[in-house]
């Protein structure tokens, strides 16, 4: 006999429940349902049926990134344009038609 899967019964390192939704923000140190707090969404560059979340610092100088192709904990840093990681692989830019984000490969 199998098991019933019982949702939300389970936790990552963090303490996050991943089958309710929840990932860890190293910005807001907190489990979140990132869908319900980022203040910036935009489709994936690399699959156009996901997309991408950023939650923004209170001060706006930061934004951390959630998507299925980037890393935990990706964090970038206010620039004259927008935001970058600190290597400058990742941009995120807003222009009049809404951000774009670009990876150096």
């Amino acid at each position: 006999d199998a098991l019933p899967i019982l949702v939300g019964n389970d936790t990552d390192v963090h303490g996050c429940k991943p089958s309710a939704g929840q990932s860890y923000s190293f910005l807001l140190k907190k489990c979140v349902q990132v869908f319900d707090v980022a203040q910036i969404k935009l489709t994936d560059p690399n699959n156009d049926t996901l997309a991408i979340y950023g939650i923004q610092s209170a001060n706006r100088a930061r934004v951390e990134l959630f998507g299925a192709d980037i890393a935990e904990n990706t964090i970038l840093r206010q620039t004259k344009r927008g935001y970058a990681s600190t290597d400058g692989k990742i941009r995120l830019q807003k222009s009049k038609r809404g951000w774009k984000l670009h990876q150096a490969k």
